[in-house]
């Protein structure tokens, strides 16, 4: 009887979705609130504050999309519930989508304070950029994969 052969090296890779430290977790949600007290108690047309308010505004929209892409990515070929849980949650705190929709929201609503328009005009606008940051990602995976299954049976 001959004796076996070596085996080859079998190469495993690390899983790439870890989850954010706590640490992190609990930073931004206190950075958060500290930038929802902010938006708050600046009020009257300050210019700093619109500035500020947009870079955190598009600081917010780029962690959403990021969040977004990083669903649809692990959510492949799956649609994504409109009510509940997703399919595959890959991590239990994932931090950019638990800062990103809230920072798009405290930016425009920090600008929204301090621009001279009327805030009955402006509330409405926020309320639909914060709702269409939310559902338009999800729609849009949702009609891929709805496209994906009927062109391929």
């Amino acid at each position: 009887m001959e004796p076996l052969q070596p085996m080859r090296p079998v190469s495993v890779h690390h899983d790439e979705r870890e989850e954010a430290p706590l640490w992190k977790v609990w930073g931004s949600y206190a950075g958060l609130a500290a930038l929802y007290l902010i938006s708050m108690w600046v009020d009257g047309g300050q210019r700093w504050a619109i500035v500020a308010g947009s870079c955190v505004f598009v600081v917010g929209a780029a962690l959403s999309i990021a969040a977004a892409r990083r669903i649809s990515h692990d959510n492949a070929n799956r649609r994504i519930p409109w009510i509940g849980l997703r399919p595959v949650m890959a991590r239990k705190h994932d931090l950019l989508e638990g800062v990103g929709v809230p920072m798009t929201f405290l930016g425009a609503l920090l600008v929204a304070t301090n621009v001279p328009v009327p805030l009955h005009t402006s509330l409405p606008i926020i309320g639909f950029c914060f709702i269409g940051s939310i559902v338009a990602p999800q729609a849009w995976h949702n009609h891929r994969v709805r496209r994906s299954i009927f062109s391929n049976p």
